[in-house]
């Protein structure tokens, strides 16, 4: 069974001994941890603690540090551009990001994105923490925000992807290396500009298959099947 996990980006110790307050002590109360378990304190950069718990009251979680190591960071660089869609399904595309191992995560307001460009970065990086946490992925993704199409087309990556709902060819001929920079389109799809504008810029066009995905949907296969051929 794996050990439960918390976040803290900066743990401030005290001897041994760390102290967790707030969301982090509420999430291993819910969890109902106890006096003697395991637990992991990770900073989303590769430092982890493993601990063991101590004591349990209403306000705070004390911890005693048992080890203490660094995990090398391992896996492709995944830049996952996603189209601004409905909160619910944009929000899912990012948890499940996270869990595949995108390493990069760029909002983007495509011509036909339907939903607004306001900020949410708070919010975002807490579903990318608990997901991080969940997946056991040691390094948080970095999270923009939300940029205009014309900005995407310039990130510097060795692998230029565009899932499209037509025109697209295979996904391995497409591969040319890490970092791979993926975009997934909004709910109504590309404009025919958006992907002139793309393989102007030196994108191929790769298609997922014969039917058409919600864009979530496209988002967490095309992350995955990217991941696994890299």
């Amino acid at each position: 069974m794996a050990h439960k996990s918390v976040f803290l980006p900066h743990p401030e110790l005290e001897g041994e001994r760390l102290h967790i307050f707030g969301d982090e002590h509420h999430h291993l109360t819910v969890a109902r941890a106890a006096a003697g378990e395991i637990v992991e304190v990770l900073d989303g950069q590769g430092a982890v603690w493993t601990t063991e718990v101590v004591g349990i009251n209403r306000k705070e979680t004390v911890v005693r540090v048992v080890e203490k190591r660094h995990v090398a960071r391992v896996g492709p660089e995944i830049i996952l551009v996603m189209s601004l869609i409905k909160t619910f399904a944009f929000e899912l595309a990012l948890e499940k990001a996270v869990e595949v191992g995108v390493t990069r995560f760029i909002p983007l307001i495509a011509h036909r994105s339907n939903a607004t460009s306001s900020r949410r970065s708070d919010r975002w990086t807490r579903i990318a923490i608990e997901a991080a946490k969940q997946s056991k992925r040691y390094y948080l993704p970095v999270i923009e925000e939300p940029v205009e199409f014309e900005h995407v087309l310039n990130v510097p990556a060795a692998t230029k992807i565009v899932f499209a709902e037509r025109g697209g060819g295979p996904l391995k001929s497409a591969i040319a290396g890490s970092p791979a920079l993926c975009l997934i389109g909004p709910e109504g799809g590309w404009t025919d500009a958006e992907l002139e504008g793309a393989r102007n810029k030196g994108f191929q066009l790769v298609g997922l298959g014969d039917t058409i995905l919600r864009s979530e949907t496209a988002a967490i296969v095309g992350a995955a099947l990217l991941r696994y051929e890299l």
